[in-house]
């Protein structure tokens, strides 16, 4: 007679938590009529990766957090109705105080008309790019059997928790917003905008933003700057890595943070809090590890013969 091994007997588990939450997550949005194709994808491909083998099964396991804050963010729609007032003018002078741009506007105003073909570019270009830069610092971190891969994913999962968190209880208007409608009484039914970004989709010809924003359930979700967020993530985890690595990723989180008040999609404060709740979220996650006693990340390079410091 054989026993079962304990890792077995998890690895088990964790098969059939995915399946069922994958199918449960795919049959609840087809029977509300919100099924895309994506979800399909998604769902599909976790549990077809808990089924695969070891190795797909290892990726899964550590990339399952990415898997929840798609969860997580596409699902805002319920639970919308139970946040609190929405706050309109209040961030604006807030900025306007502590940050003045000239002629007495808050900076995304002033950006507004003072635009540049170039900043167009380069700020629409980092704004669609934040998203994969994660993404790809993922895949390398799996591919290199680096022990950060988790971390990242867990970090990431984190930080969009805490604004998601932060939405519901200080729902905030976007500068955007501010210059379209006033700062009255929110408009709930108001559509969402690509803003800024919809000078890059001129500038390329294309409609990336326009179908990007038109998919937003929560356009009252300024404060925190996901955006901010996502780059200072990417930026936390290659700190202790080589030099270019630490120069890219901060200059590349710098690019986004101030795309986002070029684009007018965000305050300076929302930047701030973004950032912070990156840090917050990163730091967290250190912890909970090293309380896990997870291995040490510092010393193992991302690039072979790369350098890391500790």
């Amino acid at each position: 007679m054989t026993s079962r091994s304990p890792n077995s007997d998890g690895a088990k588990a964790f098969q059939w938590l995915v399946t069922v939450m994958g199918a449960s997550h795919l049959a609840f949005v087809a029977a509300v009529g919100r099924l895309r194709p994506e979800h399909a994808v998604a769902d599909l491909l976790i549990v077809g990766l808990a089924w695969a083998g070891p190795a797909p099964r290892r990726f899964l396991r550590g990339a399952f957090p990415l898997w929840l804050t798609g969860l997580l963010l596409d699902t805002q729609w319920l639970w919308l109705g139970l946040r609190g007032p929405v706050h309109t003018g209040q961030l604006w002078e807030l900025e306007r105080a502590l940050f003045p741009a000239p002629g007495g506007l808050t900076w995304p105003a002033f950006f507004a008309s003072h635009t540049h073909a170039v900043l167009d570019f380069f700020c629409g270009f980092s704004y669609a790019a934040y998203l994969y830069e994660v993404f790809a610092l993922a895949l390398l971190f799996f591919f290199r059997k680096h022990p950060r891969f988790e971390r990242l994913c867990w970090a990431f999962f984190l930080v969009n928790a805490l604004g998601l968190v932060t939405y519901m209880l200080y729902p905030a208007a976007p500068p955007w917003y501010i210059m379209k409608y006033g700062p009255g009484p929110a408009d709930l039914t108001a559509p969402p905008s690509p803003a800024g970004t919809a000078r890059f989709d001129a500038l390329l010809g294309i409609h990336y933003f326009a179908k990007f924003y038109a998919r937003n359930p929560n356009i009252f979700g300024a404060m925190p700057s996901l955006h901010a967020s996502y780059p200072v993530l990417v930026a936390f985890q290659v700190r202790r890595h080589s030099r270019a690595w630490r120069v890219g990723t901060v200059a590349f989180a710098a690019l986004v943070a101030f795309s986002a008040i070029y684009l007018q999609h965000h305050y300076i404060l929302d930047v701030v809090a973004g950032v912070s709740a990156a840090l917050a979220a990163s730091l967290t996650v250190e912890y909970a590890f090293s309380r896990r006693g997870a291995p040490a990340a510092a010393s193992m390079p991302l690039m072979p013969g790369g350098d890391s410091r500790a």
